[in-house]
């Protein structure tokens, strides 16, 4: 019967040093940043209907009689 081995406290809090938990939120991070910049260049950069409304009436008239 092959023994469990024994570890401290310390050693069971010790991170991985694969760091999988750093790569996947610096991967998020990018991921979330280029799709921050892509929306804001739909919106605001580009000519497009949903960038660009048309303007409001400066001047409205009156129904004919």
């Amino acid at each position: 019967m092959a023994r469990e081995k024994v570890i401290t406290p310390t050693e069971a809090r010790q991170g991985s040093p694969r760091r999988l938990n750093l790569r996947v939120l610096l991967i998020s991070l990018l991921l979330a940043v280029v799709a921050a910049v892509a929306l804001y260049s739909v919106f605001y950069l580009a000519d497009t209907p949903i960038s660009t409304p048309d303007p409001a009436p400066t001047q409205e008239t009156a129904p004919g009689p």
